[in-house]
């Protein structure tokens, strides 16, 4: 999902895998909300989520201005996954926490 208010751009991610059409989407915007719920792991099941790693890619491709990554699960190791997507981003990269707020 793509939304443009007052001159700026979000580009929301929910569950998907690897994917051209979201660096389309997100191309330029200001923010990309982008979920990254798998740590890497060599047995993923093919899309159905993003790792760290590919939302900062992701990220990248799309040269987006921010990176908020989502939908970690309470199980998984949210440094590891914010740290493998800013690892692939140059930019801004910030985990999103229940209460967070974030001006666009």
């Amino acid at each position: 999902m793509r939304l443009t208010a007052g001159g700026r751009t979000l580009t929301y991610s929910g569950d998907t895998g690897a994917s051209d059409a979201l660096v389309r989407l997100a191309s330029g915007s200001d923010v990309l909300l982008c979920e990254a719920t798998f740590e890497e792991s060599p047995d993923l099941p093919p899309d159905l989520h993003l790792t760290g790693h590919e939302a900062g890619e992701h990220a990248a491709k799309a040269e987006v201005g921010r990176l908020l990554v989502t939908h970690i699960p309470p199980w998984a190791q949210p440094e590891g996954i914010v740290a493998s997507a800013a690892q692939a981003f140059d930019g801004p990269t910030e985990q999103i926490t229940p209460g967070a707020s974030f001006d666009i």
